[in-house]
């Protein structure tokens, strides 16, 4: 494949080609035009049978039938296939590739193209987790992430199939053993992030308390800024230790911070929840509904003996951030399952610029709300919140390992009280 007739045929930018070249097309380009044993039916119809939610076979093996039968699909195929799956170097953010959209012949089929490509990973996923031991039934979970992305396809493509070439990212992290859904979550391995609070445990009964890292930036409502608000509207607080103590600004479990209150930990007295080396895996939700507390509370048990097993790592508790723990939804949905699972974790205010949430939702993140339907309570939801003039955003959460112990009885929120004469 002659690189100057592809930049062609897909009209990317120099910045593209200078991407595409230094990740190997060269190297790979008289192979690109090649129709590989994943594009054949065969392959095409036993990837589909591991999704449990079908998607239509017929439009799938009819987009397989144009890539075959076009050398300039298929090289985009190829080069796809060879960056997410094969190299051992690929970027997982800030990658610049050829996208079937822009292809004039072809276009209309691109999200399809995108999910040929979805099923060519599954057996790198598979092989992957059999190297590391894993039941198969982990396999086929995690594969089940397709049918999440199919869903938000099509809800921002007026019902289309397909999925969004961004979502190929994803599988890398299942073929580098890094990503694994156990029943409804994912959990990623990680050690503790930047973006977690200060965490401690009181040794005498167990409870738990969240302070603001040294430096964190917040808002006077006790939210992390936005990009735009002006520094002058915020207040930076501090981490303040000793050898006997630490002092610092409280996080109350419902999702903010509370500037005007500071508490000192005596530190014979309480102990960090996890230390910088232990695993904290990060969770991630994917698409599909069916949030009920007793499928989290599951899978956050079968997570927590899961790494000690198979990776030998004690968790010390679970963290994510997401649209989904955006403090406004438990107001706005206060019997959801959203709500009620925010209300089992500690949460805490995280970055954010005002879009979150729209791309899973609604399928797109224009400014221009005009044709976003409103047409389930998590989307007029969303309205709600545009309608009272509040920005959308994300937060974060954590759970340590012993209080799944204790999912359902909203223990943090129970337990801050304890800490009132502090």
């Amino acid at each position: 494949m002659d690189l100057a007739e592809f930049r062609n045929f897909y009209n990317f930018d120099d910045e593209t080609q200078d991407f595409i070249v230094k990740f190997g097309f060269n190297e790979i380009a008289d192979r690109l035009e090649d129709i590989p044993e994943s594009l054949s039916d065969e392959y095409i119809l036993n990837a589909l049978s591991k999704l449990r939610k079908k998607a239509d076979a017929s439009q799938i093996l009819a987009a397989a039938d144009e890539v075959r039968g076009n050398r300039f699909l298929r090289a985009n195929y190829n080069y796809l296939c060879h960056y997410w799956l094969e190299r051992s170097d690929t970027l997982l953010y800030g990658f610049k590739l050829p996208q079937f959209e822009e292809a004039a012949e072809g276009s209309e089929h691109a999200g399809i193209y995108n999910l040929l490509a979805v099923f060519a990973a599954f057996e790198y996923v598979e092989k992957t987790y059999r190297r590391l031991g894993l039941p198969d039934d982990i396999a086929q979970d995690t594969l089940q992430y397709t049918t999440g992305a199919i869903m938000e396809y099509a809800s921002g493509n007026d019902g289309k199939l397909g999925i969004n070439g961004r979502k190929l990212h994803w599988f890398r992290f299942y073929i580098e053993g890094k990503l694994f859904r156990i029943g409804r979550l994912e959990y990623m391995i990680q050690d503790p992030l930047s973006y977690l609070p200060v965490v401690y445990r009181r040794n005498s009964d167990g409870k738990v308390i969240a302070l603001c890292r040294n430096g964190w930036v917040v808002r006077k409502d006790g939210l992390l800024p936005f990009p735009e608000d002006p520094a002058d509207e915020c207040v930076t607080v501090t981490l303040e230790q000793t050898d006997d103590t630490v002092c610092g600004t409280v996080i109350n479990p419902a999702g903010f911070v509370e500037l005007d209150r500071r508490i000192t930990l005596k530190l014979d007295e309480y102990t960090p929840l996890w230390n910088m080396w232990d695993l904290v895996p990060g969770i991630h939700i994917p698409g599909g509904g069916g949030m009920k507390r007793v499928l989290i509370e599951d899978s956050l048990r079968k997570a927590r003996d899961f790494f000690p097993k198979y990776f030998k790592r004690r968790v010390a508790g679970f963290s994510c951030f997401s649209w989904i723990f955006n403090p406004d939804f438990e107001e706005e949905l206060p019997n959801s399952n959203l709500a009620d699972f925010m209300r089992e974790v500690y949460l805490f205010p995280f970055k954010s610029v005002g879009v979150e949430g729209l791309q899973f939702v609604f399928g797109k993140s224009s400014k221009d709300w005009s044709d976003f339907p409103a047409d389930n309570s998590l989307r007029l939801a969303f309205h709600r919140i545009r309608e009272a003039g509040k920005r959308l955003k994300a937060g974060g959460m954590f759970i340590d390992a012993e209080s799944i112990d204790k999912f359902g009885t909203q223990t943090y929120r129970r337990d801050y009280a304890a800490f009132d004469e502090l």
